[in-house]
């Protein structure tokens, strides 16, 4: 009688993402829970001169590798891990890149927004467009995390919009919920901000500091909580606080949190602020309304899709911070306000950004694009 394990193998993925971030630990895990074999080819370093490392899920291989000495050496760091499909987690558009796709590989890429041109103001070369163009189009399936980040996709290529997906970040709301104590306040009484970003300029901070001395100066009392790894940004900021010591007084930086002890932060702020130039999802945001803590954030890309003014939170303009004073002192002057949105934003995560569904969704996308066998469309077909 045969014996023979009738298991299927598990689906071979090689990740090609950043290694240290976040995103990358928690959706190789992910898709390793869901049963694959997950490999993280990792880019590292800046865009001319980074390394790849080829790292397997016990981590004892590493190999570096210099990503413009040769497409071959991708080619080799890819082909190590045996992949059914490769899942590029960040449209690392380079030539080396482009070339050492096999095209027996199928290819899903994720486009998280900072690597595709969302404002027509940003420069674009010749070169990163064409690449960019090219392996989108060498992609069986692109996932994107909302509407607006896909429409932007979907603009290099009139080939791409039937190949696009939209997978948000998802939240775990296991981790992320309310806190066991309602939060009560009076109006006027302290409110406990949040901004859980880097220090870059993208992202707001400074706008931020500006818009709670306004607030300070009219007599509302403030505490600011701010987490996430310093920047470039980092010393315009200090040196805005050493300005203003008074709003100095009120800042507690918890620098870079994990992900649980930043979910504990979100249980004892008030009111986030999501103030970005630029946001494809807004997943800090997803995370704030999980916690049924009202948002103020800035009406761009995604987040429009996430946060409803009135709803489950209030849009404000960008670079506004006259307009983001005044919406906190909405807040601030209405507890009950706060207090409905915060509960809107939680039910409104639960029901459409929950993490274990986005997981499930990308594993379903990864497994089509393994057993489909199309073959890649052409680089750059007119």
């Amino acid at each position: 009688m045969s014996t023979s394990n009738s298991r299927p193998k598990p689906l071979r993925v090689a990740m090609i993402a950043f290694p240290e971030n976040h995103h990358t630990r928690r959706w190789s895990r992910a898709l390793a829970a869901e049963g694959m074999d997950v490999h993280v080819i990792g880019i590292s370093g800046d865009d001319l001169t980074g390394h790849v490392h080829n790292r397997g899920p016990d981590g004892a291989h590493a190999q570096s590798i210099p990503v413009l000495s040769a497409a071959t050496r991708w080619y080799h760091a890819i082909a190590q891990a045996r992949p059914d499909v490769v899942y590029m987690q960040w449209l690392f558009a380079r030539p080396a890149m482009l070339l050492a796709l096999d095209p027996d590989w199928p290819l899903v890429t994720t486009v998280m927004g900072s690597d595709v041109r969302q404002d027509p103001a940003l420069s674009e070369s010749v070169l990163e467009r064409t690449c960019r163009t090219a392996l989108l189009l060498r992609s069986h399936t692109i996932t994107a995390v909302a509407q607006p980040l896909a429409d932007v996709v979907a603009d290099y290529h009139p080939d791409l919009r039937s190949h696009i997906e939209i997978v948000p970040f998802g939240v775990d709301t296991a981790i992320f919920h309310p806190p066991t104590t309602p939060r009560h306040r009076t109006p006027g009484s302290l409110l406990r901000v949040g901004h859980f970003k880097t220090d870059d300029s993208v992202y707001g901070r400074l706008d931020l500091l500006r818009a709670l001395v306004i607030l300070q100066s009219k007599g509302q009392p403030v505490a600011v909580h701010l987490a996430g790894r310093r920047s470039t940004g980092h010393k315009e900021v200090n040196e805005f606080l050493a300005e203003h010591p008074e709003l100095a007084a009120c800042v507690v930086d918890h620098g870079a949190l994990d992900v649980d002890a930043i979910a504990e932060v979100y249980r004892e702020i008030d009111v986030y602020v999501m103030n970005s130039l630029q946001e494809s999802f807004g997943v800090a945001a997803a995370e704030a309304m999980a916690s049924a803590v009202p948002v103020v954030a800035s009406d761009v890309g995604g987040v429009r899709t996430l946060v409803r003014s009135g709803d489950t939170g209030l849009l404000v303009k960008p670079a506004d911070p006259e307009g983001l004073a005044a919406a906190l002192a909405e807040f601030a002057n209405y507890p009950d306000l706060a207090e409905s949105c915060g509960q809107r934003g939680c039910a409104r995560v639960r029901s459409r950004f929950e993490w274990h569904d986005s997981v499930t969704q990308l594993a379903t996308l990864l497994r089509a694009a393994a057993t489909s066998h199309v073959p890649a469309r052409p680089g750059l077909a007119a």
